[in-house]
């Protein structure tokens, strides 16, 4: 069996690794555990906390975080700790487990296609490291490093590399590890001479730089000239392992850290990123020669909340900080603007002043709104340039549904700042949507899309309701009446959350209680698992049983009916209003509602009578 095996084959080797990686000896290797009831409890590896929230669960094999949230099995865990893809996770716990990973033939020694362009990455990165560290060629390389003031630890660190002049010295090294060349210019390393036969090397005469996974593997090059010649960057072209505007250099060394501080260092360039590590800045990480992307984004939001920008202070810089930070902001990040000085980059200013005075610029950076309210008033404060600011966080806040519960909190933030009565700002929103119906708009956080719309008034029992949704949905992961009940009295409508609804349905389709190794399979969004996982760590309320269930899933009927019978009050008030007719088959609906209200109320009644006689 192996990696690139038939399903069968590879489901097999799943379960064997599973099965052979006990979930609390896997965590407690991370963080410190203690025995709590059924569970085991620690402090979150995944966010800051006090007071332990994370629970393990040795029965079910499985995790849960009360506080972020997070939740999953062995891999879930695997991945989230080690910042690896389902593969990569699967391998890691087969290696410690002692299980050998076989590898299927005809796919170059063994390897699947990606991996096979992975090690020609990583050989090359070798190879261009070696060339940096002895080739005779290589010493104004290192006397570059060493004036821009690069340390032999961060050469090291971030792998940096040196390309001869030669056009064919990497090319004659892949050769001589047996690396087909097709399959070399395929991740860009190599190109196809315009006459004749053979190939060249595409990168020459310049310092390399490695573009690594999240799990440290190469997966693309950016490459720069010693001089001012142009261009000053070459960076490898999207290839089936790299794809540029999904990547974020320096995100391979950075991500623990920003996980822990919950906050990132966004930059423009290799050795800005450099700078900011080895002066004790390790958040920080950079684009791959493109401009930023959602993807970038929402890749940053894996691991932390806040985000600032740092930018040249000249026009072009302000431009991009202000794209990056309304890209950052539409995903349901808080992005802050750092604006340096014109002449002045992070590289040049860390090094000057040092990383702490270099830290606290960074703390004291404004937020989005707060510095584009800054940008006006640098100019004048006129009303003109005003309101062109307003107008360009306008668009951005478009990608945001309308009555989004996080909107509403960002018209009220930009209403503050540029002191614009709100009002005004939801009319000019409503046009700027009108006038770009079409607008592709960057997709929010996961987490926040799967969140029903703000009420428009507080409800009283929403936590309430919340939990009693959550405890239904228990009852269909553990065998007994209780979920008979459930299955027998709700469907996905009585579930007011949508994402509570989907795994409702999930649920009741599969028509058995799920193993738990299934459940990573059955709802593999992130959003879904956490909530999922969350459900298996919930008691039900002490002294409950069957007539207790009956009650709460009565209790949801009732709920969705009374939201109904508002929407018809509603309905029939707007009619009135303007004049028109009430129809009859509307009429007899509401009736229809009526009636279901009271009989359930007095179904509840009733079984609260038989509960209270007992």
């Amino acid at each position: 069996m192996g990696m690139g095996a038939p399903s069968k084959d590879f489901g097999d080797f799943k379960e064997r690794v599973r099965e052979a990686t006990e979930i609390v000896e896997l965590v407690g290797q991370y963080l410190k555990l203690r025995r709590v009831g059924s569970n085991w409890q620690g402090l979150c590896p995944f966010h800051h906390e006090n007071t332990p929230s994370f629970n393990v669960n040795q029965e079910r094999q499985n995790f849960y975080c009360f506080g972020c949230h997070k939740g999953g099995d062995v891999f879930s865990f695997a991945m989230e700790q080690e910042g690896l893809e389902f593969r990569e996770a699967l391998e890691f716990l087969a290696n410690r487990a002692g299980i050998p990973i076989e590898r299927r033939p005809g796919s170059g020694e063994g390897q699947s296609r990606k991996d096979l362009f992975q090690r020609i990455n990583e050989s090359s990165s070798e190879f261009y490291a070696k060339q940096l560290a002895s080739a005779s060629q290589a010493g104004p390389a290192r006397d570059y490093l060493k004036r821009r003031g690069i340390s032999p630890e961060s050469v090291e660190k971030f792998q940096l590399g040196f390309a001869e002049q030669s056009w064919r010295q990497l090319f004659q090294h892949l050769q001589s590890r047996s690396f087909e060349p097709e399959r070399c210019e395929e991740v860009g390393l190599i190109r196809r001479k315009s006459s004749g036969p053979g190939y060249y090397d595409t990168f020459r005469n310049r310092v390399i730089f490695p573009v690594r996974s999240v799990a440290g593997r190469v997966l693309g090059f950016g490459a720069r000239v010693m001089d001012d010649s142009l261009p000053k960057y070459i960076n490898s072209a999207d290839s089936p392992v790299y794809t540029k505007k999904a990547i974020l250099y320096g995100l391979d060394l950075a991500w623990r850290e920003i996980r822990r501080s919950k906050f990132a260092v966004l930059v423009e360039g290799y050795f800005d990123v450099i700078s900011l590590h080895q002066s004790g800045i390790p958040e920080a990480v950079a684009a791959c020669g493109t401009a930023f992307s959602s993807d970038q984004a929402k890749l940053l939001g894996r691991y932390t909340d806040r985000v600032c920008v740092i930018t040249d202070g000249d026009a072009a810089g302000q431009k991009a900080a202000v794209k990056a930070a309304g890209i950052l902001m539409t995903v349901g990040l808080r992005p802050s603007v750092l604006s340096l000085p014109d002449g002045e980059d992070p590289d040049s200013m860390v090094q000057a002043e040092g990383g702490e005075s270099f830290r606290r610029r960074i703390r004291q950076a404004p937020e989005y709104f707060r510095y584009m309210r800054e940008l006006v008033a640098g100019r004048g404060d006129k009303p003109a340039e005003r309101e062109r600011a307003i107008r360009r966080v306008l668009d951005d806040l478009t990608a945001f549904p309308e009555g989004d519960l996080h909107l509403e909190s960002l018209m009220d933030e930009l209403s503050d700042v540029f002191g614009v009565d709100r009002a005004v700002l939801v009319r000019a929103l409503r046009e700027t949507r009108q006038s770009s119906p079409g607008r592709d708009a960057p997709s929010r956080k996961a987490k926040r899309s799967e969140e029903p719309a703000a009420p428009e008034a507080a409800d009283p029992e929403s936590e309430s309701q919340e939990r009693r949704e959550k405890l239904m949905l228990a009852m269909l992961l553990r065998e007994g009446p209780g979920r008979e009940v459930v299955l027998e009295l709700l469907a996905p409508e009585h579930f007011a959350d949508p994402l509570r609804a989907r795994i409702f349905s999930t649920l009741a389709a599969l028509g058995r209680v799920p193993a738990s190794e299934e459940l990573g399979e059955l709802f593999p969004d992130p959003a879904a698992a956490g909530t999922v996982h969350e459900l298996t760590f919930l008691d039900r309320p002490e002294g409950s049983g069957q007539q207790w269930v009956r009650t709460s899933a009565l209790r949801l009927k009732l709920k969705r009916m009374l939201d109904l019978n508002r929407d018809f009050q509603g309905r029939v008030q707007a009619m009135e209003l303007a004049g028109e007719e009430l129809q009859a088959d509307l009429m007899a609906e509401w009736r229809h509602v009526g009636e279901a209200i009271r009989a359930l109320r007095a179904e509840i009644e009733r079984i609260l009578a038989e509960q209270k006689g007992s």
